[in-house]
């Protein structure tokens, strides 16, 4: 190598190595948190409030009838509220209410009967309701959910199974549906017509069907 291009060389070359170390030096600094700074965490989704929709949320029960058939009924116009997150983080807070006037059995007779003092008593007990106290989860979309339900001015925990049945909505109304079922015994809320007197007319176990679809409120 001739002496003139290695002498430039030499030249260059410190100031090559300078550049190169000031280089790896700053993007050093820009990956490494500054002193004090705590890195940034993954965000979780946030809870939702899903307000009940009454006209799409109902509770459907199913009695026996003398030993024999199915009987069925239904409170329309459900109120209250869901809270649940999509990511499903965390078990989902139930507070429902139903209104007896809703009461639907197909029979205004039948309804009559079912909201005087044998069984509801309305006009004392106008309202059912049931808030969650806890839940665990069944599946990806499957909670066991745990709450007091209140019928006739009695309260009694009961375990409920919650299917998340989906997320969808339209334009920019973002809505949420669950579907509850549960047995419960109507002695234990103060209803025993008709189970030992008159003798079985109507079964003490009474199965419910209860259907929520919620519009959002906030988070999510």
């Amino acid at each position: 190598m001739p002496a003139p291009l290695r002498c430039r060389l030499l030249a260059v070359l410190p100031i090559t190595l300078v550049a190169t170390m000031s280089l790896l030096v700053g993007i050093t600094a820009l990956r490494a948190p500054a002193a004090g700074v705590t890195p940034a965490t993954p965000v979780t989704p946030a809870e939702a409030v899903w307000k009940l929709d009454p006209i799409h949320s109902i509770a459907l029960f199913r009695i026996q009838h003398l030993k024999s058939g199915m009987f069925w009924g239904r409170v329309n116009g459900l109120e209250g509220t869901v809270t649940y997150d999509q990511g499903g983080s965390t078990a989902p807070v139930l507070d429902v209410t139903a209104s007896l006037d809703h009461m639907d059995t197909g029979s205004e007779r039948l309804d009559g009967n079912l909201k005087g003092p044998n069984f509801f008593n309305a006009a004392e007990f106008p309202t059912l309701s049931f808030k969650s106290t806890g839940g665990e989860r069944v599946s990806e979309s499957q909670w066991r959910v745990t709450g007091d339900l209140t019928i006739r001015g009695k309260t009694q925990p009961v375990a409920v199974s919650l299917d998340v049945t989906g997320f969808g909505g339209i334009a920019l109304e973002s809505r949420a549906g669950f579907e509850a079922t549960l047995t419960i015994k109507r002695s234990d809320f103060g209803m025993p017509w008709g189970i030992e007197k008159p003798t079985a007319v109507l079964s003490d176990d009474v199965r419910l069907i209860v259907s929520l679809e919620g519009i959002q409120q906030s988070g999510g």
